[in-house]
């Protein structure tokens, strides 16, 4: 997913010596900070906007018009500008944290549907195939954002963890946004002084959800409002935000320590002026919706539930598939994952009168476990070793280099920026001890040969910008899951049998969630249905909450990775001894994320030129 988050100040009018990061009595440090008023988004006619974007496009060749409309688009969220470092290529110097308002949402999808619409102006018919591909890309990725706007009411905005505003801002200023100059760190501060700001189009979107009959289901709420409340009851160095400059600002080369001590000092007046009171009046929002909310899960008991699920699932899978389908679809997967694991436990000798979960358990032990302390640096064997390998299944390689960084959350990747400040980066939890059977397969789904080899390189090809930036979800996590068979394939398991059960307990996962995704928000599952299906089927209560509050994303990892697989198979049918692995995966990742249907369509061309 790309929730597109990402952002003079004035210096200390006093500066009191000897006060650190706590005092004894008198004034604080922060009081003497004057912060700068933010005022409200002040919004662009939107007539006068349209009108002039027609004018920019008329006339354009295609390639031009895709340039042009693509950086209009860009311009609606200079928040990722600015996290892939292309600040000055827009000449930002007035940062401001994006507008999330709904007026502004449906300003930058009428945008989008005047490009759409200029799109279909353009003769497809005489394009050639490959820039047929470019331009299906396009239009889907128009077609989807301008039919998800039909659905605007049905969204958690202030959902838990990555999956609403609160998480993603918090996120994109702790994990995304660098520091690398002083010039960087004033940024950050006049970032995070708007966070007052941001907090409070994230009550009015409550606001306006409550109005259309959409408040989320209590049992995540709960989980929201704890989140935030618990943001709220911090102190400003205890904070995320706090933390993540300090360290950051602490080994900058181009200010001193007078310089670096008005920063820090600036910054906790921030937090404790805007930062903490913000996430204090959103707990209490959260608070006063809470008895309105339902009891159930699942966006099928919303009015227009149904088909804001279908569309989900159109958007996730690039298919027409049914939920029905799709539910059976993972049942099926289910029984075979089941089948090759008990194989593999028959191969160690476990009794055969044990349930999956049972087996499972076992194998998690046996396999060994990995102290916190050396999970760090067992991920970068395993990426090191994977990285030895890749030239026998890739001709191209990503020029950015991938780093692990340890934490107490992980099990996720996030992209370098384009001018290399920040490299990729795969986060591993390191506060508690791991299975090692689950570390292989995580590594190579999250850096190589899956996400970190795929988004990067989808960075360095030499493709129009709209190509390099969108995100297809089945293909991305098709492609990281299409990672790990791919591994096996190639023989990374041949004498790590616990590494391979686990690889088929991360397919089971994804099989589960074909079944509890549809079973949620088509059937009607409740909470502890879901949780009892995932707990028989792959020995855990799995991430119920996450599939709750993002329908449809949960189900794109396995219908990605059955269609590689699948045109994969093709390939190898129609081409004979002339196949060759390496070419494919240039076929498949050489123009960024694009639909299923495209890369169908791409692979079928490669073998009628073979």
């Amino acid at each position: 997913m790309k929730l597109k988050l990402l952002f003079s100040h004035l210096l200390l009018a006093l500066l009191l010596s000897g006060c650190g990061g706590s005092g004894d009595s008198g004034s604080s440090q922060e009081d003497s900070v004057q912060l700068e008023v933010v005022t409200d988004y002040v919004l662009d006619d939107t007539g006068s906007l349209l009108t002039e974007l027609e004018s920019q496009f008329q006339g354009l060749p295609l390639s031009e018009f895709y340039d042009a409309s693509f950086k209009a688009i860009e311009l609606r969220d200079l928040e990722s500008v600015m996290a892939a470092g292309r600040t000055a290529e827009f000449d930002i110097t007035d940062h401001a944290l994006n507008n999330i308002s709904d007026d502004y949402y449906f300003q930058t999808v009428a945008i989008k549907t005047l490009i759409r619409d200029t799109l279909l102006t353009y003769d497809r018919s005489l394009l050639s195939a490959e820039e047929k591909f470019a331009y299906d890309t396009y239009r889907t990725y128009l077609d989807y954002a301008v039919e998800e706007a039909e659905h605007r009411d049905l969204q958690y905005p202030a959902s838990f963890g990555f999956f609403g505003w609160q998480g993603a801002t918090e996120s994109f200023f702790s994990e995304v946004l660098t520091i690398t100059d002083k010039a960087e760190a004033e940024r950050y501060l006049t970032l995070l002084n708007q966070i007052e700001r941001r907090f409070q189009q994230i009550e009015s979107l409550l606001d306006a959800r409550r109005a259309a009959g959409v408040i989320e289901p209590r049992i995540t709420l709960d989980f929201s409002r704890n989140s935030a409340r618990a943001m709220a009851n911090r102190s400003a160095e205890q904070t995320s935000y706090y933390q993540a400059f300090d360290e950051k600002i602490s080994s900058l080369s181009d200010i001193n320590s007078i310089e670096r001590q008005q920063l820090r000092a600036e910054l906790e007046a921030i937090v404790e002026q805007r930062v903490i009171p913000a996430y204090r009046s959103l707990e209490q929002k959260m608070a006063s919706l809470r008895a309105e909310a339902p009891s159930n899960i699942g966006f099928g008991q919303f009015p227009g539930g149904d088909a804001y699920y279908r569309f989900t699932l159109r958007f996730f899978t690039n298919s027409e598939a049914t939920p029905e389908q799709i539910h059976q679809l993972g049942l099926e997967e289910m029984a075979r994952v089941h089948a090759e694991l008990r194989e593999l436990f028959n191969q160690l000798g476990y009794p055969p009168d044990e349930t999956i979960p049972q087996l499972l358990a076992r194998a998690e032990t046996d396999g060994g476990i990995i102290p916190g302390s050396q999970a760090v640096g067992n991920y970068e064997e395993i990426i090191a070793a994977a990285y030895s390998q890749l030239p026998e299944a890739f001709n191209k390689l990503p020029q950015q280099e991938v780093v692990v960084i340890g934490g107490d959350s992980g099990g996720y990747y996030i992209t370098g920026s384009e001018d290399g400040s920040r490299p990729g980066a795969f986060y591993a939890q390191t506060n508690t001890s791991l299975p090692y059977y689950t570390m292989p397969t995580l590594a190579y789904h999250e850096a190589v040969p899956g996400h970190h080899l795929q988004l990067t390189l989808a960075q360095e090809l030499n493709l129009p910008r709209f190509l390099r930036e969108m995100h297809f979800t089945s293909f991305i996590e098709g492609w990281g899951l299409y990672a790990e068979r791919l591994a096996k394939d190639l023989g990374w398991y041949s004498d790590d049998i616990y590494g391979d059960i686990g690889r088929l307990q991360f397919e089971a996962l994804r099989a589960s969630r074909l079944v509890i995704d549809t079973g949620i928000h088509s059937m009607g599952w409740t909470y502890s249905e879901a949780q009892n299906y995932s707990q028989q089927t792959i020995g855990n209560p799995g991430s119920i909450a996450r599939y709750s509050v993002w329908p449809g994303q949960a189900v794109a990892y396995l219908n990605g990775m059955l269609k590689i697989l699948e045109l994969r198979a093709l390939a190898e049918d129609r081409l004979g001894d002339s196949f060759d692995l390496r070419d494919f995966h240039d076929v498949v990742l050489g123009n960024g994320s694009v639909p299923l249907n495209v890369l169908e369509d791409m692979v079928n061309n490669y073998i009628d030129g073979n």
